[in-house]
């Protein structure tokens, strides 16, 4: 007896030891990325390597979440003008100005700039000729471009700037721009002037978020049109008895396995059928292809979960009067929770991560996080930031790894509870 506890222990170390050993192996890869996410100038492919990283910094997690590389910012602005000026026959000429602006987003500053200003023409509400220091309040139309790493201005331009408010040795007035300094009716600012975001400003103008924003309505709209879709399918395909019920589904499945094959030709085609019906660079449009590819499978799933629930919970409401979505609404959605909730991060992973149809369908405003991570890629080894790649990878698939995290018992139900017979 104590020699068959004693190899039972032993048993039990050593599938502990290769479980430990699979789970290390699998999570390793998870790892390293992860160290090179927070290693400054760190490569991807290198023969050292160290476990515990040294010079550990989030640098590149803040120059993904808050970096600003060249997104195009067009915001109306507020801010004052100063420099030496004079009055003559209703123009008012700036000679060595400065112009400082601020651009907010509701209730906060999103940034701040500075721009010297050589020389400007305004057209002013006085006669008087006058000269002196000019102060006063202006706002425009901020357009930004291109921000250099000193924190200057690489491109910039300021469009229909509005003197609101000035003073020249006691003459008050107001006035619009007429001549910048390059003789038109607008500034350009070309590596010069400063340019300061907040904390605020850094989100909001965010390359991250920018995307993020795109890849969440898409990914919610693959979610919701799914649920719309499935959730009455499987029901029927579950409940009812029509023709073909029994062969329609697996038909449908093994159809849409096939089309799947067809590679390039299908995507050609559906390119097409997109483009002639002025559909293109439409984000509702891609989740509307991602939630009728994801409903077969789907179904099948869902309706396997709703077989294990008795249909004497239908019938009882039936008797009570209820209809069939009342059925679904009050009877059939709270039994069956586990099973929609994998359907739905299925769904959700599918328009999250799915990146072919979104390079191929959308335009580089509206490509998701999954399309831009992969052009971060661009060089494949050449001139890559792979810290900055590490880093944008990992925040990619943190979504995916909580929504695992906080579904798990669902979809461990979902996924065996459609198995069981009674």
């Amino acid at each position: 007896m104590k020699g068959m506890r004693k190899g039972e222990a032993l048993r039990s170390l050593v599938l502990t030891a290769l479980a430990v050993f699979v789970m290390f192996m699998i999570l390793f890869p998870v790892y390293y990325i992860f160290v090179v996410s927070i290693t400054p100038g760190s490569t991807l492919a290198t023969t050292e390597f160290h476990l515990i990283p040294r010079n550990v910094s989030l640098d590149s997690y803040r120059e993904v979440l808050f970096g600003f590389k060249g997104t195009r910012i067009s915001e109306n602005f507020t801010g004052t003008i100063e420099g030496t000026a004079h009055i003559e026959d209703g123009k008012l000429y700036v000679i060595n100005g400065k112009l400082v602006g601020k651009v907010k987003y509701g209730p906060f500053t999103g940034l701040t700039f500075e721009i010297p200003l050589p020389s400007a023409v305004f057209e002013v509400t006085t006669d008087k000729n006058v000269q002196g220091q000019l102060t006063g309040n202006v706002k425009g139309l901020f357009v930004l471009t291109k921000v250099n790493d000193d924190g200057s201005i690489g491109f910039g331009l300021v469009r229909n700037l509005e003197l609101t408010s000035g003073e020249v040795a006691g003459t008050s007035f107001s006035g619009i721009l007429q001549k910048g300094p390059t003789g038109r009716d607008y500034i350009v600012v070309r590596n010069s002037g400063r340019v300061t975001f907040t904390r605020i400003g850094m989100f909001v103008n965010s390359l991250f978020f920018g995307y993020l924003k795109n890849s969440l309505i898409i990914a919610g709209l693959a979610v919701l049109l799914t649920l719309i879709f499935v959730v009455p399918a499987a029901y029927a395909f579950s409940r009812m008895k029509f023709f073909g019920r029994d062969h329609v589904l697996y038909f449908y499945l093994m159809f849409t396995q096939v089309a799947g094959g067809l590679g390039i030709a299908g995507l050609i085609a559906l390119y097409g059928m997109v483009v002639k019906l002025g559909l293109y660079d439409k984000l509702p449009v891609l989740s509307f292809i991602y939630a009728a590819g994801s409903v077969p499978f789907n179904t099948w799933l869902l309706k396997g979960y709703i077989d294990s629930i008795s249909p004497d919970f239908d019938e009882a409401a039936l008797v009570d009067g209820a209809g069939y979505l009342q059925i679904i609404r009050h009877v059939l959605l709270p039994m069956a929770l586990p099973g929609i909730a994998t359907v739905s991060i299925f769904a959700f992973i599918g328009g999250w991560t799915e990146f072919i149809l979104a390079s191929l369908l959308l335009t580089e405003k509206n490509q998701p996080l999954s399309v831009w991570i992969y052009l971060l890629m661009g060089g494949i080894g050449r001139g890559i930031d792979w810290s900055y790649f590490a880093a944008a990878a990992l925040l990619f698939a943190l979504p995916v790894f909580v929504m695992f995290m906080l579904a798990q018992n669902y979809i461990r139900s979902g996924l065996t509870v459609g198995g069981l017979k009674e």
